[in-house]
């Protein structure tokens, strides 16, 4: 059995392995897209009533209660942010909203980091700057990270959830992994197979355009606000796909297949070029 349906800005297909009842199947689709949707509800940038949208709107020494999704969301982003030396920082949102890409910031902030944004213990948020975020780099794997778990607890045997290239294939399923040719995006390459793990893509092939004479991507450098103009793709294969599609950006940022974040989440990578490739 398999659905497809609108959803994260992309279309998102479930397909299930599974020969149970129909009925049976059909109700645990239905729990795994809810699940999507109500991550998109809570952490979608362009929704001034979501959790990040609320976040944003916060003064430094303000505290917000958030979900516990969201709560568990940037626990790990920010995880991630230590683990990479502060590649990956979900705190560029104002610089992506300045070139258009993001809704405009909701108050001024001339400088932006998910350092600034403290967790409390009671499940709830701080800042002691101002700070934009925007947590469409790890909310999408997140939201896949749902729709699995959701699959499991209703007793499905395997299935592959794919969020326009966000992948997590389970149980009894696998998956080819086709990746978009960064010379050519409508051409596919084949990466092999995946069972039993998650992987994600980053790359500027759709996002580039040109703002004030200059050229923008949705990857930018925290540490300098300049956009990345590479024109290779990053694909991790990771255990989680919130974490493959987090240490995408790493990926990009590093330039190093090897870099050792990677390594600490038990992911490996595939980086494509758009040169082609010596016969």
């Amino acid at each position: 059995m398999k659905a497809c349906r609108p959803h994260l800005g992309t279309y998102v297909e479930i397909r299930l392995a599974d020969p149970g009842p129909e009925h049976a199947l059909s109700a645990a689709l239905s729990q795994a897209f809810a699940r999507i949707e109500q991550v998109h509800r809570l952490m979608s940038v362009f929704d001034a009533t979501s959790d990040v949208g609320r976040i944003n709107r916060m003064r430094p020494g303000d505290t917000l209660a958030v979900h516990p999704w969201t709560h568990e969301v940037l626990a790990l982003a920010k995880e991630i942010h230590v683990a990479s030396g502060g590649l990956f920082d979900c705190g560029v949102a104002a610089r992506l909203a300045s070139w258009g890409l993001l809704p405009p910031a909701a108050v001024e902030v001339p400088a932006s980091s998910l350092a600034s944004l403290i967790l409390t213990p009671d499940g709830g948020v701080r800042c002691d700057a101002p700070v934009q975020i925007d947590l469409g780099g790890i909310a999408k794997g997140y939201a896949v990270d749902q729709a699995v778990a959701a699959l499991r607890e209703a007793g499905v045997a395997g299935g592959v959830v794919n969020a326009g290239g966000d992948l997590r294939v389970f149980g009894d399923a696998e998956e080819d992994i086709w990746l978009r040719d960064p010379a050519d995006p409508a051409h596919l390459r084949h990466a092999g197979t995946l069972r039993d793990g998650a992987c994600a893509t980053s790359a500027t092939y759709y996002s580039r355009r040109t703002v004030e004479g200059e050229e923008v991507s949705a990857l930018v450098d925290p540490r300098t606000g300049a956009a990345l103009r590479t024109r290779s793709s990053y694909t991790v294969v990771a255990p989680s796909c919130a974490v493959a599609d987090a240490l995408t950006k790493v990926l990009a940022l590093a330039g190093e297949p090897g870099h050792p974040c990677l390594a600490a989440y038990g992911a490996e990578s595939v980086v494509l070029s758009p040169e082609p490739c010596s016969p």
